[in-house]
């Protein structure tokens, strides 16, 4: 293993400085910026991330106290466009955390940073590397896919752990993995790319991989996506809500709601949701409605449920448009469509 182990390194750094890729927060050691560049990574091009997100978003906050000083408000514009706003509003409050608990100074170790909102081990592990040139590894699913091909029945995370300490500098050997993934991952011709420096042995281990992530590609299982959704009711009328600037359909019609996270129940989620979209506390009752749209890439759950407000005013926190609206009305809004078999089951229904 030891041998290689450094056969490796060796060869990834070789790679690595001829087809390394450019980004604008590549050559900073500044722990806010690259927690800002992880953080727009996540599900967004890093093409994109880098032309337009990321340098309008470090013109306007470039610091981390500048950023804990701003109101979502303040922050939205220059988010909306990026969609998952959740990941915004966590940029916020931990930048306000941080400020106010540790002095404006980025904890430089897992347990305190994954601790703070957003941030889970891949951000604190990249932020540790990559600030602070720690030897912690990077993992995700495509690196996690290369340690398994060279050392298949060992266990990838202490693997990597041996791999990043006989490497010379922990940073650059995660930036290293990053590229060499995305370029397996995006179908590189991986026999001609790699065996200019890679041994033999190493590349075709590769090649057999990349044949089987090709096959596997073909059976591509279709992502789950589960989303609760809450009719909130009062009065009568039940509150709709516009699809805002920076998401698909724009302008349609929908009842509140959004996607169940890891580990957490229906219910817990749409009291959620509703708190961060709306900024109201509400009673959730038992579904009514449940229904799966079935798309190429995606099978799409949803779970409707009548709910009432317990405290608070509705507010547009996401900058959509509200309003109340009678059931006998429905069909005179552009709803969309994967809320109209709902609308039918609530023109049925009796108030709660």
């Amino acid at each position: 293993m030891e041998k290689i182990v450094a056969s490796f390194n060796s060869s990834l750094e070789n790679w690595f400085e001829i087809n390394q890729r450019k980004f604008p927060w590549r050559n900073i050691s500044d722990p806010y910026l690259v927690w800002i560049s992880e953080i727009m990574s996540q599900q967004t091009p890093l093409t994109r991330v880098a032309e337009d997100f990321y340098p309008n978003f470090i013109e306007k906050f470039p610091d981390l106290k500048t950023l804990s000083l701003a109101s979502w408000e303040e922050l939205f514009p220059f988010w909306d466009e990026l969609g998952h706003l959740n990941r915004g509003k966590n940029c916020l409050k931990t930048s306000k955390i941080l400020v106010k608990n540790f002095n404006g100074i980025f904890p430089k170790d897992l347990n305190n940073l994954e601790k703070l909102p957003g941030i889970g081990k891949y951000t604190a592990s990249a932020i540790l590397s990559f600030a602070f040139d720690q030897k912690v590894p990077v993992i995700d699913t495509n690196i996690s896919k290369i340690i398994s091909t060279l050392f298949p029945n060992k266990n990838i995370i202490e693997t990597s752990q041996i791999l990043i300490e006989n490497a010379v500098s922990g940073k650059l050997w995660n930036f290293a993995m990053k590229d060499l993934s995305n370029s397996m991952h995006e179908g590189t011709h991986i026999k001609g790319a790699l065996s200019e420096f890679f041994p033999q042995e190493i590349t075709q281990k590769f090649i057999q991989q990349n044949k089987k992530t090709k096959i596997a590609h073909k059976t591509k299982i279709p992502q789950k996506i589960e989303v609760g959704i809450a009719c909130i009711l009062n009065d009568g009328k039940y509150l709709i809500q516009s699809r805002p600037k920076g998401k698909s359909f724009v302008g349609f019609w929908e009842f509140p709601g959004g996607k169940k996270e890891k580990g957490e129940d229906f219910h817990a989620c749409v009291k959620r949701e509703i708190q961060e979209e709306i900024g109201v506390n509400i009673s959730v009752h038992p579904y009514f409605f449940e229904e799966c749209h079935k798309f190429k890439n995606a099978h799409l759950y949803l779970r409707f449920h009548q709910a009432q407000i317990q405290s608070g005013t509705p507010k547009a926190l996401e900058m959509q448009k509200l309003k109340w609206i009678a059931p006998k009305d429905f069909f005179k809004q552009k709803f969309l469509s994967t809320n109209k078999n709902a609308l039918k089951k609530l023109q049925k229904m009796k108030e709660i």
